[in-house]
């Protein structure tokens, strides 16, 4: 497992109970580096002003409901985030109880536009999990997994070990359960792309598969990423 070292003002924790400011910076955060992903639009019906209420929505009922998810948070010496990071345990899933759902998810599909709807619904709930299915040869493999859902970090503050520590902390509550670590992502470019399956990879993780999807308002990729956390011998 990769060493790391980290700045000396930076302090990762798990936090349980978030202040209303440590969300609103999470939210923040997330829709600036988010923005110029082709899936925020597509989940979004090509409407992008709904993208911090989406993300909003998914931080809340991951972070605020008890068993629903896993939160790292990293912070300087003044307190300020720095970076955070999303998990899903095995055995849930995100917007799998009325409590996460009421975080904002009905707000989001209220405004969305029908056509969005239907993409969105048909989208998550049917031809992405076939995907991470068949790229992790796990069936149900968002509930059997554990997930990460986002993992965000400033630009400022890349490359310097924030995020693969975030990884090992949650490679480390996964073993506990011997659930697989797995993680999917995209981004605008191919650059981009490229640069984050060599971060994945060096972090521990797997490449196991690709797919570019098409939607109403241009077409997204994920790439697929998995770490065995009970690895069977050769």
């Amino acid at each position: 497992m990769t060493t790391v070292v980290l700045p000396s003002n930076i302090t990762i924790l798990e936090v349980k109970q978030p202040t209303e400011a440590m969300i609103d910076q999470a939210v923040k955060l997330t829709n600036a580096l988010q923005v110029g992903d082709p899936s925020c639009k597509a989940w979004t019906g090509g409407n992008l002003e709904l993208l911090p209420l989406l993300m909003r929505s998914i931080i809340k009922a991951t972070w605020l409901c008890e068993g629903a998810g896993v939160t790292y948070v990293a912070t300087d010496e003044e307190g300020a985030l720095v970076g955070y990071s999303q998990w899903i345990p095995s055995g849930r899933d995100l917007f799998d109880s009325e409590d996460q759902r009421q975080f904002g998810f009905y707000e989001f599909m209220e405004k969305m536009s029908d056509e969005g709807k239907k993409y969105f619904e048909e989208s998550l709930g049917r031809d992405f999990p076939k995907f991470l299915d068949e790229a992790f040869g796990i069936p149900q493999s968002q509930i059997k997994t554990h997930f990460c859902n986002l993992v965000m970090v400033q630009p400022e503050h890349q490359g310097k070990g924030i995020a693969t520590t975030m990884f090992k902390m949650a490679y480390e509550k996964a073993k506990q359960t011997g659930a697989v670590v797995t993680l999917s992502t995209g981004s605008e470019d191919n650059l981009t792309n490229d640069l984050q399956i060599v971060v994945y990879e060096h972090i521990g993780m797997t490449l196991k598969g690709h797919q570019v999807f098409q939607s109403p308002w241009g077409e997204w990729s994920s790439w697929a990423f998995a770490w065995e956390t009970n690895p069977k011998e050769p």
